[in-house]
């Protein structure tokens, strides 16, 4: 979804809109939509910078990090946003660049395309680890079993192949 900046009413507008199934490809192969997205938010005018703040709720679909098991996570996040012209920015890095800067996007100036925010934004409330439960086991590093449903007979007692040599100085 593209937002044109003339398409504004005076200095903001709002935006509403549901990602049907299928219509927002995250280019993540870990993380997956169960559930259609919502966006809503508000976009205005203050100045030369144009502010972006609003709302995605939804549910993902990821994979325990130990066990490999899919799981469901609702997702609700919000953001806030800045964006300048590249024109702008140009003129903000050729004097000294503020600590609230370095936050600013870039657009050109016309249109803002919504999907990529809802990517983003999805994207980084995913948690860097993922567990089915805390006391998840894993799977065996020999032979794959998932630990959580089944017992393996495999030597639990592996050496890790860094350290190989020094067993054998005993």
């Amino acid at each position: 979804m593209r937002i044109e900046l003339v398409n504004l009413e005076d200095t903001k507008g709002a935006f509403d809109h549901v990602y049907a199934s299928g219509e927002l490809d995250l280019n993540d192969e870990r993380v997956r939509l169960t559930k259609p997205a919502r966006v809503a938010g508000r976009i205005r005018r203050e100045g030369t910078k144009l502010k972006i703040s609003g709302t995605i709720q939804t549910e993902v679909e990821v994979d325990c990090d130990r066990c490999l098991q899919r799981l469901e996570l609702p997702m609700a996040t919000e953001f806030g946003l800045e964006y300048v012209t590249v024109d702008e920015y140009n003129r903000l890095h050729a004097a000294e660049l503020s600590e609230e800067d370095l936050n600013l996007s870039v657009f050109d100036g016309e249109t803002i395309d919504i999907d990529e925010i809802v990517r983003e934004q999805l994207l980084l409330g995913v948690p860097s680890q993922v567990f089915c439960r805390e006391t998840c086991k894993g799977l065996c590093p020999e032979c794959g079993a998932n630990r959580n449903l089944t017992e393996c007979s495999c030597e639990q007692e592996a050496v890790d192949p860094r350290w190989a040599a020094l067993k054998e100085l005993k």
